[in-house]
């Protein structure tokens, strides 16, 4: 059974319609990355998805049955909620907040602190767990909260904008962790990003967001001149360099610029109503 299933399915937030007709499915131990301009409709897959948005048409089923909140078989980190840089919290308290409310009584239970173990142990943050996250590296904290989200062993892990704001050497570190909780967890991982390139060795499957349209398939089957051109409706070219680094020409007014049809809360305002309502669901 797919981990999730979108057959013909859309949203409309007010008047405006963020996309339609959105059709395809995620197994479970892949990694299927989700691109297109801001204010497409990236960030609105994801609370569809968590069961915070619901749909207007078709059908979305997560495990087999309608996404619904407070469900920690889904682990999910928003980009604004990548533990705010100037808290006092240590790293290993941020992670126990990912399970406070969910199982009560596990803050002071001898479950909760092995759980909060293995999960830092996990993504590799044992080592400065009990420094305040406002200390911490963009790549530290980024880990602290793949760990906040992993906690409970999730299938399905909802990654937005994770190597936003991170040099070359820790954003290889973050896809290199990615792959990690892919494999040894048999996790199906949606991650949202500006840039392939980073992900591309990792990627399984591509879904790109763009003019209410979404298509999706594997990285050749989507991210290539003909698909691109058709679906912005002008000429898009794709030079690849000796590296294999894809270079996407003609979008750059798309990619800098909001959708002229409205904003769908892609931005930091929308990333922490979404995480607000997600903390709210699981508790």
């Amino acid at each position: 059974m797919s981990i999730l299933k979108l057959e013909h399915a859309g949203v409309i937030r007010g008047d405006r319609s963020i996309w339609t007709d959105a059709s395809f499915s995620i197994e479970p131990g892949t990694v299927t990355a989700v691109l297109g301009p801001n204010g497409s409709g990236k960030s609105t897959l994801l609370h569809a998805i968590s069961g915070l948005l619901p749909l207007s048409s078709g059908e979305l089923l997560v495990f087999g049955e309608k996404p619904h909140r407070g469900n920690t078989a889904v682990g999910y980190v928003a980009q604004t909620r990548v533990a705010d840089a100037t808290s006092t919290l240590t790293g290993r308290d941020y992670v126990g907040l990912g399970m406070d409310g969910v199982k009560f009584g596990w803050s002071r239970t001898k479950g909760k602190k092995e759980a909060v173990n293995q999960a830092l142990k996990q993504v590799g943050a044992l080592a400065f767990a009990d420094r305040p996250m406002h200390s911490l590296s963009g790549g530290q904290r980024q880990r602290i909260a793949l760990a906040h989200a992993t906690v409970f062993k999730p299938k399905l892990l909802l990654l937005d904008e994770p190597l936003a704001a991170l040099d070359i050497a820790a954003q290889a570190e973050i896809v290199d962790l990615i792959n990690l909780l892919r494999v040894e967890q048999d996790m199906a991982i949606v991650v949202v990003a500006h840039d392939l390139n980073p992900l591309s060795p990792i990627v399984d499957q591509v879904v790109w967001i763009a003019l209410r349209q979404v298509k999706s398939g594997t990285i050749d089957e989507v991210v290539n001149e003909k698909v691109l051109s058709d679906l912005y409706g002008h000429p898009i070219e794709i030079l690849v360099t000796p590296s294999g680094r894809r270079v996407i020409v003609g979008l750059e007014e798309e990619f800098a610029h909001p959708h002229p049809h409205g904003h769908d809360h892609s931005g930091e305002d929308g990333h922490q109503h979404f995480a607000e309502l997600y903390e709210e669901g699981r508790q």
